[in-house]
Parts: C-alpha cells; structure tokens; sequence
C-alpha cells in the first residue's frame, strides 16, 4: 500500500506540477493544460478566488490532484473541474483517494452536491467506471460537447 499524504495547500511549484501531471497523463489535450493551470495561478493571485484542491504526495512528490469549487451562482453546488494521476501511478487507488476527500471537503462545507463532467470517449472509460463504482449517477449527456463524437458526460452524487 502506497503512502499517500493529501495536502491541500496550494503553492507556486503546483502550477508547474499540474502541468506535468496534466501533460503527463495521455488524458488532456494540449489547449487544456493551461487551463488546469490557471487555477492554480489565479488562486495564488487571490485566494479567495473560489478555487479548492487536494494534492496527492508520495515521498514528497506531487504525483495527483484534483481541483473543485462551489458552483458560482448555486447554494451547496460543487464543481469537480480536474482531476490528474501521475500516468505510472493510476489504477492504484490515488484518484479515488482524491475524489473522496473533495467529498469530504464538500460536506464538511455544507455541499448538497458534486457534479462531475468527463469526456464520455473510449479513453475515460476507467475513469467513469471510477465515479459510478463511487456511487456517481449520470445526469446528463452533452453530444458533441468537446469536438465532434466527444460527448461531455456529467455525473452527480447527492449529499444531503
């Protein structure tokens, strides 16, 4: 069993970090890698930003994390915006270990859900068998949302 510490702390080092990860992975295209990391930009800029994260450590490392916000607009809605494994590293546990304590972090905050959206291509297929396992339900199913034949796939799980 891997020793996973989660660190929710953001630093100056996790913009590069999260564009290792994200580039890393096999799983983001190009023009959004930048995106993940301006979350982490914009919240060292202003930490009210709005911008929550867990970040998964072995030996030091940063080797997952995941980034989530309340839904602007919405009592209670979370967003889960990104989510990245270390590539070598996945399948062992770590993005669940990251999507539970968003979970966590979302109820302790009062959170009456989390909406999760995933690509619905051959290639999420591990990663929406994770959520459903997770007790995530299909909400709704955007075609062509991404590009054509990528549909956007938006899970809910219900808190209270």
């Amino acid at each position: 069993m891997m020793d996973i510490k989660l660190r929710r702390t953001v630093t100056k080092a996790d913009e590069e970090n999260i564009r290792e990860l994200t580039a890393g992975t096999g799983f983001f295209r190009d023009d959004e890698i930048p995106v993940a990391v301006s979350l982490v930009t914009d919240t060292l800029r202003d930490p009210s930003s709005g911008y929550l994260f867990a970040f998964a450590e072995l030996d030091g490392k940063t080797v997952g994390y995941a980034a989530y916000g309340e839904i602007p607009g919405t009592i209670g809605s979370y967003d889960f915006y990104w989510m990245a494994v270390q590539k070598d590293l996945q399948g062992q546990g770590i993005g669940k270990t990251l999507v539970k304590a968003v979970e966590d972090d979302v109820i302790a905050r009062n959170g009456r859900h989390l909406y999760i959206t995933t690509s619905d291509m051959e290639l999420y297929k591990p990663t929406r068998g994770l959520y459903e396992k997770m007790g995530y339900v299909r909400a709704a199913t955007l075609p062509d949302y991404f590009i054509p034949g990528d549909d956007r796939v938006i899970y809910r799980k219900i808190f209270r």
